[in-house]
């Protein structure tokens, strides 16, 4: 992460003050909806807020533009909170996990970013 705003947000989250860290990220312009640590840090609130569906949607857009542990680690715990454990499992293991999300962007058609959006 190479912006001392996002940090910021991250220490905001680490601490538990999650609504100054919500307030930060809603300052941030358009440039970071293609920021993979944008896009993980706002799924944590998600995540945090118990808006699961919402925080998977945006982990599986900023997988779209960059791979990290992180992002599939906790892709596969909100799979757990949510009862599927076999996805969950396939999602921490390095040599399944993309396979398991592709199939995954496959069964849920509006995930994938078009290449448009991508460049």
């Amino acid at each position: 992460m190479n912006d001392d705003r996002l940090e910021k947000i991250e220490r905001l989250i680490k601490i538990k003050k999650i609504n100054e860290a919500q307030l930060e990220l809603s300052k941030l312009g358009e440039e970071f909806n293609k920021n993979s640590e944008y896009l993980y840090l706002r799924s944590k609130i998600f995540y945090i807020n118990k808006l699961y569906y919402a925080a998977l949607d945006t982990l599986l857009i900023a997988l779209e533009f960059e791979k990290k542990d992180k992002i599939y680690n906790l892709v596969a715990e909100i799979y757990d909170i949510l009862g599927n454990k076999e996805l969950s499992k396939k999602i921490t293991d390095p040599n399944l996990r993309l396979q398991a999300v592709s199939s995954l962007k496959d069964e849920l058609s509006g995930i994938r970013l078009p290449s448009s959006y991508l460049s």
